[in-house]
């Protein structure tokens, strides 16, 4: 006995573009499914911590945050120099 067909595509792809094919709408708001609860619960808090702020607390926290920044930036261009002192001792650029 002969094999039956189990499969076709026949016919989908023009009942596909009747409606046109539309692109899928991006979300407002990123899903918090699938991250880390405890960061989740923290950013909440801060978010609602923020909004008791006073303009003047608010441009302390701003100033304080570039500075924090700043260090961070130079410890990494300081590691960077360092891994590039290495490579170049290494010979492995030559």
């Amino acid at each position: 006995m002969a094999k039956s067909k189990n499969h076709t595509g026949h016919n989908q792809i023009y009942k596909n573009h009747r409606n046109g094919i539309k692109k899928t709408r991006r979300p407002r708001k990123m899903s918090m499914q699938g991250m880390n609860c405890r960061f989740v619960r923290n950013q909440a808090f801060a978010k609602r911590g923020m909004q008791k702020l006073t303009a003047e607390e608010k441009a302390e926290q701003l100033t304080a945050q570039k500075e924090a920044q700043k260090k961070v930036d130079e410890k990494r261009k300081a590691e960077r120099q360092g891994w590039e002192s290495d490579d170049l001792t290494s010979g492995r650029d030559q």
